[in-house]
């Protein structure tokens, strides 16, 4: 085939392989473009949870679907004598734990954690830190956290503790009830940030990649299937006299 004083005469080999690699290079950046929006459909979603009034937590009870990171608003007293320490969780780089404290709904016989933030280990995990709280019935804004379907964990990993807090590695409701006494909602409240009576807070949807960085990958794919293409072209083009 000539293009002027250029002829595009095509191998069998670069053509196989062209043929190949193009469509799925192009393949890849579609995928990373349909997971960049579905990721954007969840930040915007979050983001307009956030927009919301907040909705009193006895929803739950009457059996209400409500959707991750809505805004959520109860009251109670905190139960400080029976705090626990969420294990293995990070803070700009430094370890600590997440504080969970049961929050005994105002006439109701039932309790939700409320994790009022992070606090780090310090040098020696044997020491555990102070959980200071405040007494009588309170007013907490938070934001709901449904907890995962699955956790994997390490074996041997859980501390053996006598008396309170508990340091634990993961969330068993219906097992923290019965060491509670009292039933637990299977859902935690992140404490808003604003709340005086928390600690580090920085609470943040998790999504993975974010929509900007899919998309970014996306890039990555067209070009390089760009630049096959280009490459194609010109092993197999040749100036004619």
């Amino acid at each position: 085939m000539r293009f002027g004083s250029y002829e595009f005469s095509p191998a069998l080999w670069p053509t196989l392989i062209t043929l190949i690699l193009l469509p799925f290079l192009t393949a890849l950046g579609l995928w990373q473009l349909e997971r960049a929006e579905w990721k954007q459909e969840l930040v915007d979603n979050h983001a307009e949870r956030i927009r919301m009034a907040p909705l009193p937590v006895e929803a739950v009870l009457d059996g209400d679907d409500l959707p991750q990171y809505r805004k959520m608003v109860a009251s109670g007293e905190y139960d400080l004598d029976y705090q626990l320490l969420l294990d293995n969780r990070t803070h700009q780089g430094r370890a600590g734990y997440h504080v969970l404290t049961p929050l005994k709904l105002a006439d109701r016989d039932v309790a939700v954690l409320v994790n009022r933030g992070w606090v780090p280990t310090g040098s020696d995990r044997s020491i555990l830190p102070a959980l200071p709280g405040p007494g009588g019935l309170i007013t907490v804004n938070a934001i709901l956290k449904l907890p995962p379907e699955k956790v994997f964990l390490l074996d041997d990993v859980e501390e053996v503790r006598h008396g309170w807090p508990v340091v634990i590695q993961y969330i068993d409701f219906a097992d923290l009830g019965l060491q509670l006494g009292y039933e637990l909602l299977p859902l935690i409240l992140l404490l808003d940030a604003q709340e005086q009576h928390g600690f580090e807070r920085e609470w943040k949807p998790v999504y993975g990649t974010s929509p900007d960085k899919h998309r970014a990958y996306a890039m990555q794919w067209f070009t390089l299937a760009f630049v096959l293409f280009c490459i194609y072209i010109g092993v197999n083009t040749r100036r004619i006299a």
